[in-house]
């Protein structure tokens, strides 16, 4: 079985959570939770075609923002234009607080909302019909045959309503069906790009998995990757299902390897398969093969989307 490989983020934290107990309102006042920080990235010793590469990396990335923001709830589109159109200072401050939650509740408030008139955070997201109950969903799931429920229970499919008023799985390649094909054609023009073979096997997988709703090729070939420039996109984590979690949300994390602080980490990869060894579990669980599978590299961020930038930042990933 591929284990994850741990990658560790430099200064990955984009806003540092400031505590304060004051001014809970709407608007102005608005608690100031978090404090910008400009944290860049030196690509000066990329190549051109590198550069080159690495643009269109971020634009396939911005896809998985508004993906994501589709995925927390239905309403996020509609009220994030009008957000954007209403340029009072109430309305900006709002808009402010939208970009940094991905949604009109706050995450580090027990998703209090900070916008007039939402409804709560819906705990299935929009991963269910709106109109569904967890129960209603779970009872489903149980009269499945063994076929179906895999599916329905997958990362990678949503429920939705049939005409009659049952419940089917629709995979995402066919839900989020356009903006997937856009982001893969950013992803095949950035493969054409590099001179990375393993950044570009990875692009290209990636973008097939789009289409198809198979991601295992595409998350081989992330463990494979040996390039300067590294790209983590699709949906991962599976937390903002809160019902289940069962369904994955989309994210982006597009990175530059550091390779003198990951030299500094290497010790500790060669211990992985000891501690691996030594786990006290039954043998049969342990993964015999887990180092050579389990690289740890330490990267600088250059942007990230979706779920990954979605509140507090991650400071590691542990994918896939």
């Amino acid at each position: 079985m591929i284990r994850a490989a741990l990658v560790a983020v430099s200064l990955a934290v984009l806003f540092a959570a400031m505590s304060s107990a004051q001014g809970r309102q709407f608007g102005t006042t608005m608690t100031p939770l978090f404090a910008p920080v400009d944290i860049g990235a030196d690509i000066s010793s990329l190549p051109r075609s590198e550069r080159a590469a690495l643009a269109r990396t971020i634009d396939a990335a911005r896809v998985m923002d508004a993906l994501f923001l589709e995925q927390v709830w239905p309403g996020n589109p509609s009220l994030l234009l009008a957000l954007q159109g209403d340029r009072g200072p109430a309305r900006r401050a709002q808009l402010a607080f939208f970009l940094v939650n991905k949604g009109p509740w706050s995450r580090v408030e027990e998703n209090r909302a900070f916008v007039p008139g939402v409804p709560p955070k819906p705990e299935g997201a929009a991963y269910y019909p709106p109109d569904a109950t967890r129960d209603e969903v779970a009872a489903w799931i149980d009269g499945l045959s063994a076929e179906e429920r895999t599916t329905a229970t997958g990362f990678f499919t949503v429920i939705r309503r049939d005409p009659d008023g049952g419940l089917r799985a629709v995979p995402y390649s066919l839900e989020y069906q356009g903006p997937l094909a856009v982001a893969a054609e950013h992803l095949r023009a950035a493969a054409d790009l590099t001179a990375e073979p393993t950044l570009a096997r990875y692009l290209r997988t990636r973008a097939d998995a789009f289409a198809s709703n198979e991601y295992y090729e595409s998350d081989v070939a992330w463990m494979e990757l040996d390039a300067a420039i590294e790209p983590t996109i699709g949906p991962y984590e599976v937390y903002e299902d809160e019902w289940f979690n069962y369904k994955a949300a989309f994210e982006a994390f597009v990175t530059i390897r550091d390779d003198a602080e990951t030299a500094q980490l290497a010790r500790f990869g060669a211990e992985l398969q000891g501690l691996e060894d030594n786990l006290p579990i039954d043998p049969a669980y342990r993964d015999p093969e887990l180092g050579a599978l389990a690289p740890i590299r330490v990267v600088n961020v250059v942007f990230t989307a979706g779920d990954a930038n979605s509140g507090v930042q991650t400071a590691a990933v542990n994918l896939p």
